[in-house]
């Protein structure tokens, strides 16, 4: 079957978006009943929320994108797709044994190289990429090795892919804890690249991996809001901001958008360079929860949200939109950059 993309694409939207939408609840219940949850931190009385509601993002987003091949087959490189969706299922395991087993910060960096492997086996994505003012190919060329015999040293699958893999899985995850973060900045940043992916297609480019990716998230992660805004019934987990930030990076690098999806990510990378300064990147995002559940912060800035807390004391909704504000515009800025 071959429609036309536009069509495709909200029937990937719809179809990840109603998986979400009926699956999460189900999930909630079930994931309570085994006393999985999480303790809310912003609220006075802490009540214990499910904490592994990814699964729900998680299962949508992949019957979307797989309804995609069989959707708009004729210009999709299944290999390409097929690969990004064995990454973020992948990464997705990694968070949900993080959820449960706690595993330590060593495994949260080394893990997701595994996770990488099939993006680099397929040498998805480009050998160069043009930046602001030159373009850098990062192929060397074929050597021959002793015992192996002719390798191809591309860096961009060897060395790039890897680091893009491990970082953005980690960024997403650090700026998160608030009801509604998670699944609101994987909605907008999703949404961004979509866009972005949707003009730049028009250009010329090939671009259609990338955007059936994002508008399966996109889907799944609005579908998922209607649960984890506050307040919350269910929490993402780190199996939902791990897998978001591994499908950010899936399709950059099939649609060629590294600059783009640098944009995106304003937000978490100030995150990191916040986090980065407080001792081994220890800093949590909470603070005290004050009157009329205000939130305050007395200490080193080492996060946005204490930057706010400290400066605004907003609300946890407050706080929640004031970060999807500035994540909005910078992913506004991203579509913009293509001019």
């Amino acid at each position: 079957m071959n429609i036309d993309i536009i069509a495709a694409c909200a029937i990937v939207f719809l179809a990840s978006f109603l998986v979400v939408y009926f699956v999460t609840p189900k999930v909630a219940r079930r994931i309570r009943e085994q006393g999985i949850t999480g303790a809310d931190v912003n609220k006075p009385d802490r009540p214990a929320i499910p904490k592994i509601g990814g699964v729900a993002i998680l299962l949508g987003f992949s019957i979307g994108v797989l309804l995609s091949l069989q959707l708009y087959s004729r210009d999709i490189n299944h290999e390409y797709m097929l690969a990004a969706i064995c990454s973020i299922t992948l990464i997705a395991v990694l968070g949900l044994l993080d959820d449960i087993l706690d595993l330590p910060d060593r495994y949260r960096v080394l893990l997701p190289l595994f996770a990488a492997i099939p993006l680099m086996v397929t040498k998805a994505g480009t050998s160069t990429m043009n930046l602001i003012f030159f373009t850098v190919n990062f192929d060397l060329g074929v050597y021959a090795l002793p015992l192996l015999g002719p390798v191809n040293f591309n860096l961009y699958s060897l060395l790039l892919i890897p680091i893009g893999v491990i970082a953005c899985s980690n960024l997403v995850n650090l700026l998160a804890g608030f009801n509604g973060l998670e699944a609101g900045a994987g909605a907008i940043i999703s949404f961004s690249i979509f866009i972005a992916s949707i003009i730049l297609g028009n250009m010329g480019m090939h671009t259609t991996e990338a955007s059936f990716l994002m508008i399966a998230l996109f889907g799944a992660c609005l579908a998922f809001l209607f649960f984890n805004w506050y307040p919350a019934s269910i929490f993402p987990g780190n199996i939902a901001t791990y897998m978001i930030g591994a499908a950010i990076v899936a399709a950059v690098v099939t649609g060629n958008m590294e600059r783009i999806g640098v944009i995106c990510l304003i937000p978490q990378i100030i995150e990191f360079l916040l986090k980065a300064r407080s001792p081994y990147f220890s800093a949590e995002n909470f603070g005290r929860v004050g009157k009329r559940g205000r939130l305050y912060y007395h200490g080193k800035i080492y996060s946005l949200t204490h930057l706010l807390m400290r400066t605004v004391h907003p609300t946890e909704q407050q706080l929640v939109i004031i970060l999807l504000t500035f994540q909005a515009l910078c992913g506004a800025a991203a579509v913009w950059s293509i001019y």
